[in-house]
């Protein structure tokens, strides 16, 4: 199975380091978008539904997320703090 390093260059070739950098600075630990996405994608709550394709929905979710901590190198232990970060509402 590729690497994911080797995934990225063969995707984008010579503009891999680029898009790598753009994943860090758009999805920095302390971003909003992060701990969005992190709870929405379930960073670090178990995959629940009714049916087989509501979880396989949920799994898909977790996949993005995945992808998106690879690229922008956090660490599972991050997903917690991210995940519960401020719950307010404004």
């Amino acid at each position: 199975m590729p690497t994911l390093p080797h995934l990225v260059s063969m995707l984008w070739g010579r503009r891999a380091t680029e898009v790598v950098a753009a994943y860090r600075s758009a999805f920095a630990r302390d971003s909003v978008l992060t701990r969005d996405l992190a709870m929405f994608c379930n960073a670090a709550a178990p995959i629940e539904g009714a049916s087989g394709f509501e979880r396989g929905v949920e799994e898909g979710k977790r996949r993005v997320w995945l992808h998106i901590a690879r690229l922008s190198a956090l660490q599972p232990e991050d997903f917690v703090s991210i995940s519960d970060g401020e719950h307010t509402h404004d």
